[in-house]
């Protein structure tokens, strides 16, 4: 028999026998692979899983997927993004739309005032009138693009994302085409809350979530604030208050003008913990001197702290790093980064000395004491030897004498050689009398 290449998998219309596969894997003969019996290897293709796209071609492959399903922890913000293209592409009148995808909101269409009964101008009439057509005209629209928008919604959901049909109030929403519903709950199972789940824990998984989120190295500020919204709407869709501590709403109280009324008092508490939250999770080595500084003049009584959301994300944008200090061009006290290093050191023992009458003979050496500069008669450690000519013959000097391979900071950044001598005399043996010249 010759060999035999499978060719890739064809995925089926319908339920066909070949749509699984029958050996999953395995050559045709049932080997796995390893030949059949005369000999010939089978070479086969593996399965794939085909990749779920979703029903709608313009959303360009993204879906709506549970968190075992994707590793990419921001596909949902993608997906909503994704969406409000669709929309704003295929869609009429689109920006009734925005609060949709932006805010998870429900688009309002605000109506036009009434007339005045005794209004007589025809002119101002008129405008009304067409004011009132064009409402109703975008009030239809907006219902038409609600309805579509949940299909396309729905329609990109995969199967495990189905498990929304579960909810109780499910068929009530479908039925009124809640895009918010839906968007949000999606939200929640993305972000592993989902909704039939003990509600302490996924509670306690949001909270998790919320206080351990930081800002990646390679993450811009504005993919910052959308991953970070979106912890906190799920923070709060799930039943959390921020800002509602009563240490938070009591120092707040002591600084507000706002004291009478709750409602802003809650809302100042909310809006400066996010933002300081906002400040505290971004990245360390980008905006670490930026919140240095804030603590800083708060030391100092001059608070600088955001007071809200975008203000926080202003103030990221806005922040420059303070640029690093270059090192003084100071050759007397440069520091240099010490690479490499070798030296010798030279032991001189004595000196030349002359003898007992004064006289130097430099190539004679002393057979009494083995110095040079003198013959054994006039030997200064003889009996005529005074103690100065004693200690003098007796004095030893250390040379060490190193060579250093340096980094110095200059225009070039260029490596530099530097030679150390250093004279070291025995201290033991310096004579009193002696007087030390340090060169």
């Amino acid at each position: 028999m010759s060999e035999t290449v499978a060719s890739p998998p064809i995925i089926p219309s319908s339920g066909t026998a070949s749509g699984r596969g029958s050996g999953r894997g395995r050559g045709q003969s049932g080997s796995r692979g390893r030949g059949n019996q005369h000999g010939s290897r089978v070479t086969t293709t593996p399965r794939f899983r085909p990749t779920f796209k979703g029903n709608t071609e313009e959303m360009n492959g993204h879906v709506f997927q549970c968190f075992n399903e994707c590793e990419d922890k921001k596909h949902f913000l993608k997906t909503v993004e994704a969406l409000g293209e669709y929309i704003a592409k295929k869609r009429k009148y689109p920006g009734n739309m925005v609060s949709l995808t932006k805010d998870f909101v429900k688009p309002e269409i605000l109506k036009p005032t009434e007339l005045e009964v005794s209004e007589t101008n025809r002119l101002v009439i008129a405008i009304w009138e067409k004011k009132v057509s064009a409402y109703c005209t975008r009030a239809d629209y907006l219902d038409s693009n609600l309805k579509t928008a949940y299909a396309v919604i729905w329609g990109q959901c995969s199967e495990a994302m189905a498990k929304i049909t579960s909810l109780d109030d499910f068929e009530a929403k479908r039925h009124e085409s809640d895009c918010v519903w839906i968007l949000k709950e999606i939200k929640g199972i993305t972000y592993r809350f989902e909704g039939q789940r003990y509600i302490y824990l996924s509670l306690d998984n949001a909270r998790t979530s919320y206080y351990t989120y930081t800002q990646g190295a390679e993450d811009s500020i504005s993919s910052y604030l959308e991953h970070f919204r979106s912890l906190v709407e799920v923070l709060e869709h799930y039943g959390d208050a921020i800002g509602e501590d009563p240490g938070l709403l009591d120092a707040t109280a002591a600084v507000s003008s706002d004291t009478d009324d709750a409602t802003k008092r809650l809302k100042i508490a909310r809006d400066c913990t996010l933002a300081l939250a906002f400040l505290k999770r971004a990245d360390c080595r980008r905006f670490g001197t930026l919140r240095a500084d804030l603590e800083n003049e708060f030391s100092r009584r001059n608070d600088q702290y955001p007071i809200n959301l975008t203000a926080a994300f202003s103030l990221l944008v806005n922040f420059k790093p303070p640029k690093r200090e270059e090192p003084r061009r100071n050759t007397r006290s440069q520091e240099a980064a010490v690479e490499e290093e070798d030296g010798m050191t030279f032991v001189q023992s004595g000196a030349v000395i002359p003898g007992a009458d004064g006289v130097t003979h430099t190539g004679v050496t002393c057979f009494r004491c083995e110095y040079k500069g003198h013959y054994a008669d006039k030997c200064p450690n003889g009996l005529n030897a005074t103690l100065l000519q004693v200690e003098a013959a007796n004095a030893v000097t250390l040379l060490q004498a190193s060579h250093t391979k340096a980094i110095v900071a200059d225009d070039n950044n260029a490596n530099h050689e530097v030679s150390n001598f250093t004279f070291t005399p025995r201290h033991d043996l310096i004579p009193s009398s002696w007087v030390l010249l340090d060169s």
